[in-house]
């Protein structure tokens, strides 16, 4: 198939593009200006300019293509950008369903994320059909993931076949950038010193990259399937993390009021410097829940796959140390 991605230089659109290649599909990225394209050069057929909150663009770049891969997303959790956030993640998606409605594109497959599903109440992973409990804390980035696919899936109507996947936590070894990768890096200067008291459900950049591509080769019409991995607290992920890279954490448990104060204190620091905070009111609402999820539906009808997180922590530390970010931290 001939396939537009979107997202296509974010750190899962990498492999994506990588996996799409692999799997004998001819890529088109559409991309900022401003976007580097070295990492997925190699991989795509066709690069073509345009910003998914552009109508015109959109159509353009969809025109003659057999599908389009919907990776585009702000993963901000700051309150005070939902503007920024709703534009992106809601009217962004919109724009890319209409442009595969306008342009005859056959396929949508929208990327979405678990933060659009719910978490778990008892401690038992839940899967598609669970009720979305996020929706009275009011999370800007969840609400808009669950707003996204409403819109994603408006354009069933008009003949478009929409598959829907929600990622857990991806972690991989290309993200020396990415907010959860760093927690590695600052494990090794010891400068954790606790761990919220809920968890989350860990998965290799590389599977969910390769479940997508199953999505768009099996997936149904108007399903979604959860693309999750281990399940696990923030406390072992912290030890395992630390004890892969030869340092000890010996870190407690941070109670929910401690981390929303902390979250205010930071709010306070981002009104006088500008800059987003690493721990928002949004991620201290969450800190404490349970978000575990299973992927029995993405394995039986897609061949899913995810390899032990163990796997996937090795791939991470190796890279840091090829590249001298851990040896320097250590």
């Amino acid at each position: 198939m001939h396939v537009l991605v979107t997202g296509a230089t974010g750190f899962l659109g990498q492999s994506v593009v990588r996996a799409l290649s692999q799997s004998g599909h001819s890529v088109r990225v559409v991309h900022r200006r401003t976007s580097n394209l070295d990492p997925v050069r190699a991989y795509a057929a066709h690069t073509v300019i345009g910003d998914i909150t552009d109508p015109l663009a959109m159509i353009r770049a969809a025109e003659n293509v057999d599908a389009i891969v919907h990776l585009a997303a702000d993963l901000s959790h700051w309150p005070r950008r939902r503007v920024d956030i709703l534009r992106t993640n809601v009217t962004g998606t919109r724009i890319v369903a209409e442009a595969a409605k306008t342009a005859g594109v056959p396929i949508l497959l929208h990327t979405s994320s678990v933060a659009a599903v719910g978490f778990s109440e008892d401690g038992v992973p839940v899967d598609e059909n669970a009720a979305n409990n996020f929706i009275p804390l009011k999370l800007v980035y969840h609400e808009s993931k669950r707003l996204a696919e409403a819109e994603a899936l408006d354009v069933r109507r008009y003949g478009v076949r929409v598959t829907i996947v929600n990622p857990g936590v991806v972690y991989g070894p290309r993200s020396l950038g990415h907010a959860f990768g760093h927690t590695m890096l600052e494990l090794a200067k010891g400068r954790i010193p606790g761990h919220p008291s809920g968890g989350i459900s860990v998965v290799d950049v590389d599977d969910v990259a390769h479940g997508i591509v199953r999505a768009l080769e099996r997936g149904g019409d108007g399903e979604r399937y959860l693309l999750a991995g281990e399940n696990i607290t923030y406390g072992d992920l912290f030890a395992k993390q630390a004890a892969l890279i030869g340092v000890s954490y010996r870190g407690y448990t941070l109670p929910a009021v401690a981390l929303a104060a902390a979250a205010g204190v930071f709010d306070l620091r981002a009104r006088v410097d500008g800059r987003e905070p690493r721990l928002t009111r949004d991620h201290a609402k969450i800190a404490s829940l349970r978000l575990w999820y299973v992927s029995d539906k993405a394995k039986a009808q897609l061949g899913f796959e995810n390899r032990p997180l163990e796997a996937t922590l090795e791939r991470m530390a190796a890279a840091y140390r090829a590249t001298g970010a851990l040896s320097r931290t250590t």
